[in-house]
C-alpha cells in the first residue's frame, strides 16, 4: 500500500492540470527552506555567543572558584592556604584541567597625565595563560619561572588611557599602612573585548602580590578551577562543593565554592535572554512554514477533489487517501529542508571563516557574529521540525473524510 501511495503522490506532483497547487507548492517549499536556514543560523549564532562569552569569562576568572566565605574571589584581606587536603580529589574530576592559586591586590597606576585603578592578579609559573595568548594584542606573555618578576600584562584599553606601550615602566601605589610603591614593566597588552572586565585587571607575578599583601608563600585569595570547554560548570561546581564538604579535614579552612556564572552574572543573564529570543524565532519560523504548508495542502486537495472521490470509490479509506497527500507534502518539505540546510550551514560556515558580519564589542562583547555549528543540534532540529510540520499538515486530512465520492464523481 505504501508503494501505491508513493506512486499516486508522484503522479500528483507531475500533473499539469494543477498550476495553482504547483505554484503554492513551490512557495511552500521556499518558505520551508528559508525557515530551516533561519533556524539553523539562529541556533548556531546562539551557540557561538555562548562559547565566546564562556571562553572569555572563564579565561579571566576560571570556571569554578574556591574562596573564603563571605568574600569575593578578588579578596585581598583574608587569605587561606592553598595546601588543601582534598585538592587531589578535585583534580580527579574528569573535566578539571588544572587548579591554580591566585592572589589579588588593588592599586593605583599613575602616569604623568592619568591615574587608573587596577586589580593586580598574581599568578604563578604554572598558570595557564593560553587565553591571554589568544587575545594578545602586543608584546609577549610574562615569564614567572625565575626570580620574582616585575613584568605585568594590562589591557590595550588601559594602556591607551595611561598612554603607555609595551616595554614602558609604570608606577603603582598600594594603599595601606604604609603606602607601598612598586615599579612594573609592561611586557604585553591583551584585548579580551570585555570592556567592563579586562580594564580592571593586570596580570602580575603571584610572589609579587603575596609580598604586597604581606602573605606567606602558600597563602592565596582564591583557587581557580579550570575546566574543559565542553564541561558542565554547574555540575562541576556541585561536585567540588560535595568534595569540600566530605573530604575537608580540621586543618583546612572552610571555603565557599562559586562559579563564573555567579561572578559574571550579567553576562550569563544576557545569554539566557538570547535563549528566549532564539526560541521565539524557532516557533515563529515553524508557524510560518506550517501556515504555508497547510495552505499548499488545502489548495492541492481542492484541485484534486475529483481524484479523492475516485480513490475513495475504489476502496481507499480517508486515512489512506490522506496518506497520499501527506506523501506529496513530505516531498515538498523534503526539498525545502534539503536546500534550507545547504543555505543555512553554508552561510554559517562563511561567517565562521570570514567574519563578514561585524558587531560592536562594547555592546556585544565580540567584534563579529560568532558561529558554533553543532551537528547534533542541527540533526535534532531537522527531525523535530519535520515531524512537527508533518503533524500540522496532517490536520488537512480532516477535510478528506468529509468528501463524498457520489458528489465528486457526479455526471450532469
Amino acid at each position: 500500500m505504501s508503494d501505491c501511495k508513493h506512486f499516486i503522490a508522484s503522479g500528483l506532483g507531475r500533473s499539469r492540470d494543477g498550476r495553482l497547487s504547483a505554484t503554492t507548492g513551490r512557495i511552500a517549499g521556499v518558505s520551508v527552506g528559508v525557515s530551516v536556514a533561519v533556524m539553523i543560523a539562529a541556533i548556531s549564532i546562539l551557540g557561538g555567543f555562548k562559547d565566546e562569552i564562556r571562553r572569555k569569562a572563564t579565561g579571566i576568572m576560571g570556571s569554578v572558584n574556591l574562596v573564603v566565605p563571605g568574600q569575593p574571589p578578588l579578596n585581598e584581606l583574608y587569605p587561606f592556604s592553598d595546601s588543601l587536603s582534598y585538592i587531589n580529589h578535585i583534580k580527579e574530576i574528569p573535566s578539571v584541567e588544572d587548579v591554580s592559586p591566585v592572589a589579588y591586590r588593588s592599586g593605583l597606576v599613575k602616569t604623568e597625565d592619568n591615574i587608573e585603578g587596577l586589580y593586580f592578579k598574581g599568578v604563578d609559573s604554572l598558570y595557564n595563560l593560553s587565553f591571554f595568548e589568544g587575545c594578545l594584542a602586543q608584546g609577549t606573555l610574562p615569564d614567572y619561572t625565575g626570580r620574582i618578576s616585575s613584568d605585568v600584562m594590562i589591557s590595550s584599553r588601559t594602556a591607551a588611557r595611561l598612554g603607555v606601550q609595551t616595554g614602558d615602566g609604570i608606577v603603582a601605589y598600594f594603599i595601606g599602612e604604609p603606602v607601598k610603591v612598586r615599579k612594573f614593566t609592561v611586557c604585553g597588552l591583551f584585548d579580551a573585548q570585555l570592556e567592563e572586565v579586562d580594564t580592571k585587571f593586570a596580570i602580575a607575578d603571584l610572589r609579587q602580590v603575596q609580598r604586597l599583601n604581606g602573605w606567606r608563600k602558600d597563602e592565596v585569595s582564591s583557587l581557580e578551577i579550570n575546566l574543559s570547554p565542553s564541561a558542565d560548570i554547574d555540575r562541576v561546581e556541585a561536585a567540588v562543593r560535595d568534595i569540600e564538604a566530605f573530604y575537608s579535614s580540621d586543618s583546612d579552612r572552610p571555603l565557599f565554592v562559586t562559579s563564573v556564572k555567579r561572578i559574571f552574572g550579567y553576562l550569563f543573564d544576557w545569554l539566557a535572554l538570547l535563549d528566549l529570543n532564539v526560541l521565539t524565532v524557532l516557533l515563529l519560523m515553524i508557524a510560518v512554514s506550517g501556515f504555508n504548508m497547510i495552505s499548499s495542502a488545502l489548495i492541492l486537495l481542492f484541485e484534486k477533489i475529483s481524484v479523492i472521490g475516485l480513490l475513495k470509490a475504489l476502496g481507499m479509506t480517508s486515512s489512506q487517501v490522506g496518506g497520499v497527500f501527506l506523501y506529496r507534502s513530505a516531498a515538498v518539505m523534503g526539498k525545502g529542508f534539503l536546500w534550507g540546510n545547504v543555505a543555512g550551514i553554508g552561510l554559517c560556515l562563511v561567517q565562521k571563516w570570514l567574519h563578514i558580519v561585524k558587531l560592536d564589542p562594547a555592546n556585544y562583547f565580540v567584534p563579529y557574529v560568532p558561529v558554533s555549528i553543532n551537528w547534533w543540534q542541527i540533526l535534532v532540529l531537522n527531525i523535530a521540525a519535520f515531524a512537527l510540520l508533518l503533524l500540522i499538515v496532517s490536520a488537512s486530512s480532516l477535510f478528506i473524510s468529509k468528501i463524498s465520492p457520489a458528489r465528486t464523481m457526479r455526471v450532469d
